[in-house]
């Protein structure tokens, strides 16, 4: 498999970046004035106790499915086994995770009052599952990462 110059996925990288670090900064005035200080609040705090919940779904796999990839990219047969094992990890602990916060949402009174933002919230641990960024990354696949990524951000910003 030919691989793109090293400058190439500089640029791509660089790309994806900068539009993570531009598009916060053209939606969140709107979203305070939207959302006004008290409902940025409630959104902040569900989104930070989401990211525990997504962190134990991702488990590491992010990192180690790069290497994992990276390392059987030339074997196609190999590659579809070792993606197809990653995936089913991310399955089972995203089941996991999504079971304990439903137990949470449950038992807590403050995720109870506010079930639908914790819901809507929970989104971000099925996109981080299904998005494998990982499979693109070990296998060099930058271009295709950048156009996704910025897809992404002018949707968001629209």
């Amino acid at each position: 498999m030919k691989t793109k110059s090293v400058k190439h996925n500089f640029i791509m990288k660089s790309m994806m970046t900068a539009a993570n670090i531009i598009v916060p900064l053209i939606i969140y005035p709107y979203i305070c004035r939207v959302l006004n200080p008290a409902g940025v609040g409630a959104v902040s705090f569900a989104q930070s106790i989401i990211y525990y919940f997504q962190i134990f779904a991702l488990l590491g796999v992010p990192t180690y499915g790069i290497r994992a990839c990276a390392r059987v990219r030339d074997n196609k047969e190999e590659l579809s086994r070792t993606v197809h094992e990653i995936l089913l990890i991310n399955l089972v602990t995203g089941i996991i995770s999504y079971a304990a916060l439903f137990i949470c949402m449950a038992l807590v009174p403050q995720m109870r009052n506010e079930k639908a933002l914790f819901l809507v919230a929970s989104l971000s641990i099925i996109c981080s599952i299904i998005s494998c960024e990982w499979l693109y990354s070990g296998l060099e696949q930058y271009d295709f990462m950048a156009a996704a990524s910025l897809a992404f951000k002018a949707l968001m910003i629209i």
